[in-house]
């Protein structure tokens, strides 16, 4: 049982491989990311990435898709779950043979929870202040912090152990 489950993990592993290469373009599907020197989070950057940035798939690793920015023949790493193979999302509706295609912007709003009318709407017709929001998405913060992070985290073994009843 085990044997055959590897077998098939393998065939289609060996079939999204195959189906990549036949179409070596990626695009970005979130509105920022980095392309790394090696696949981690903590490697170095080597470029900022945007929303709908075009990329060249060259091959993988552990969740890692090493690619090149064509715009500047620039090669690197970037996450696999910050990339797609199609630029724009066809999306099923209820009913059959409904279908229609959705921008980028389109996704990355609806993650938000608006469509871009009712963005429209919030903008213009309510007095309430999104500062904090807007504060808080344009918050960077970069590996060495994060690395520092962790460290101080994982000193403090009071934060790691459950709390005793």
């Amino acid at each position: 049982m085990r044997r055959s489950l590897l077998v098939i993990a393998l065939i289609f592993a060996a079939l999204m491989v195959v189906a990549l290469e036949a179409d070596d373009s990626l695009f970005v599907q979130v509105r920022e990311s980095e392309l790394r020197s090696a696949p981690g989070f903590l490697s170095q950057i080597v470029e900022k990435l945007s929303l709908g940035d075009e990329l060249s798939y060259v091959g993988e690793r552990a969740g890692w898709y090493q690619v090149t920015l064509p715009a500047t023949d620039q090669s690197g790493w970037i996450h696999e779950g910050s990339v797609r193979e199609n630029k724009e999302t066809t999306l099923q509706l209820a009913g059959e043979g409904t279908t229609r295609t959705v921008s980028s912007r389109e996704i990355a709003l609806a993650g938000r929870g608006f469509s871009e009318n009712m963005e429209g709407e919030y903008e213009s017709g309510n007095e309430l202040d999104f500062s904090a929001v807007d504060d808080l998405e344009a918050r960077r913060v970069g590996p060495e912090e994060i690395v520092a992070f962790v460290l101080e985290a994982s000193l403090r073994q009071d934060i790691l152990q459950p709390a005793e009843e």
